[in-house]
């Protein structure tokens, strides 16, 4: 808010504390007389000593409401004259030092006035107030006894908690773990159940032993003590509880539905091959799978696959199995146990594919055999007697060096000017 300025409307407030002063220049004068009845407008003055403050007004009765005056005359009035009575003294004005204080309402007592004996040209002072008008009586408010609270809102409030409650108990919970998150909707599933259906896409909840759970609602965390439990008794008995109640009502707006999650927590971890539980089983043929008594067996085939067994009631199921917990996962690749071939022996394989082109006058394939020495410990490059052609290359392996010492690692062979691709001869060589 902008500074605020010293006047108001073009007033001047001035400095002075005097009422005559703050309002005497901005307010006309208010003639009170014309709303005066005549009979009221001389007041019979109180006998007092001359040069005494005036005499306080009047208490009101306590069933009466005085009415203020909406316009209060900031200037003295000039002295008036009124009679007086023989031996009455005369009451005049004493004046007073700082601001005057503010007028109070008063009753005006109406009397007749007596027959003036003398007039006397003194100052009086005058305060008129107009008749109070009376107040049409309010009804009674009821009043609480004595320790009694009367909370207006208490009835809304406890509907409105009822109906949040009823709220709840209609809401499924919900599974949560890593990313995956699904409504329970089976109202009899327990927690061990659960345990099952999800394990298919959550392997590490195959082991019922190494798995917990806990349930979480408006703030509180359950930790269920047994996996045989029903999933919705579970919440339902946390919605009754009065510890829920109570973290309902701390609950900000936009978390007035909380939901109610139940969340696996896996308390052990085992690398490797886990053993099968025992209604699985691994098995070298189906012949044997048929006469064991698991539900579930493996079976590799000879497509190197492995396939998965099923029986109920119905028959017998066998279908290529994607996923087999217990098994440790493999990746294709390749590992060397030697060093790495050197980036010189490298450099002089591409020269020698160079220099047979320049030689020959054409673009000719060449092979280069790439051996390990067991007892120098390093790589060792030999040429073999090879018939070379633009797209192929023969060589006569029967003049290899000693193979007690020397290890064939690998063959190296160019494409002259062709892509450096491996060709379906290549492939069927290395085959």
């Amino acid at each position: 808010m902008s500074e605020q300025n010293s006047s108001m409307n073009g007033m001047d407030l001035g400095t002075g504390n005097s009422l005559e002063e703050l309002f005497g220049s901005a307010l006309p004068p208010v003639d009170l007389g014309d709303q005066i009845p005549a009979s009221a407008q001389v007041m019979q003055p109180q006998p007092a000593p001359v040069g005494s403050q005036p005499a306080a007004a009047p208490e009101a009765q306590p069933q009466a409401i005085p009415q203020q005056v909406e316009q209060i005359q900031p200037q003295m009035q000039p002295p008036q004259t009124v009679p007086y009575s023989a031996g009455q003294p005369v009451l005049q004005q004493t004046p007073q030092d700082g601001p005057l204080p503010a007028p109070q309402p008063i009753q005006q007592a109406v009397s007749q006035p007596q027959a003036p004996t003398q007039q006397t040209a003194g100052p009086v002072t005058q305060a008129v107030t107009a008749a109070p008008a009376q107040q049409p009586a309010a009804a009674p408010v009821p009043q609480p006894a004595a320790g009694q609270v009367i909370d207006l809102f208490g009835a809304v409030a406890e509907d409105d908690a009822e109906a949040r409650l009823a709220r709840l108990a209609n809401a499924t919970p919900v599974f949560e773990y890593g990313s995956i998150r699904e409504d329970i909707t089976d109202p009899a599933m327990t927690f061990e159940q659960l345990r099952v259906k999800m394990s298919a896409d959550c392997p590490e909840l195959e082991a019922r032993s190494h798995v917990s759970w806990t349930v979480g609602y408006a703030g509180i965390t359950e930790r269920v003590s047994s996996a045989d439990a029903s999933i919705f008794e579970t919440k339902a008995k946390i919605e009754k509880g009065r510890k829920f109640k109570d973290a309902l009502k701390k609950l900000k707006e936009k978390d007035k539905d909380p939901v109610c999650t139940v969340k696996p927590t896996v308390t052990a971890q085992k690398k490797g091959v886990l053993r099968f539980p025992g209604y699985k089983g691994l098995f070298c043929s189906t012949e044997q799978a048929e006469q064991s008594d698991k539900a579930i067996a493996y079976i590799p085939a000879q497509d190197g696959r492995v396939y998965e067994m099923r029986r109920n009631e119905i028959g017998t199921f066998i279908a290529p199995s994607q996923h087999i917990a217990e098994l440790e996962g493999v990746r294709s690749g390749f590992h060397m146990s030697l060093p790495r071939l050197p980036a010189a022996l490298l450099a002089q394989i591409i020269a020698f594919f160079r220099r047979v082109c320049v030689d020959y006058g054409r673009d000719v394939e060449a092979l280069v055999n790439v051996l390990w020495d067991r007892q120098g410990r390093q790589y060792v490059l030999h040429v073999p007697p090879q018939r070379i052609d633009k797209a192929s290359v023969e060589t006569d392996l029967s003049q290899q060096p000693d193979p007690e010492r020397y290890l064939h690692v690998m063959d190296v062979h160019s494409h002259n000017t062709m892509a450096a691709r491996f060709s379906r001869t290549d492939d069927a060589d290395e085959q």
